[in-house]
């Protein structure tokens, strides 16, 4: 999106895609361009807001998930403990009772 000097003269046109293709759109000239540009470039940063909001959510769940499995990382651990000092062994990735 953005202004174009065309023959000496600035326009402002909209860019979209349709399909593969990239389609100039004539907005106009003068105040009313001025409108419609400023209008896009609020759109604009109201999207890469919402991006960047999005980004610090998915950063943010990344950690809370790095914390949980370290968290079940300590479970196992102290459940294998106890099975071990309880007389327990791993056959075959089960754990099963000793015999005497």
């Amino acid at each position: 999106m953005g202004w174009e000097n065309r023959r000496g003269k600035r326009y402002y046109y909209r860019k979209r895609r349709i399909g593969d293709r990239v389609v100039s759109e004539y907005v106009g000239t003068g105040p009313e361009a001025k409108a419609a540009a400023a209008l896009d470039e609020s759109k604009r940063l109201a999207r890469e807001e919402e991006r960047e909001l999005f980004r610090r959510e998915r950063e943010r769940q990344r950690a809370i998930d790095e914390e949980l499995d370290h968290i079940c990382l300590l479970i196992r651990n102290l459940v294998d403990a106890a099975l071990l000092l309880n007389g327990y062994h791993l056959h075959n990735g089960q754990w099963r009772k000793k015999r005497d």
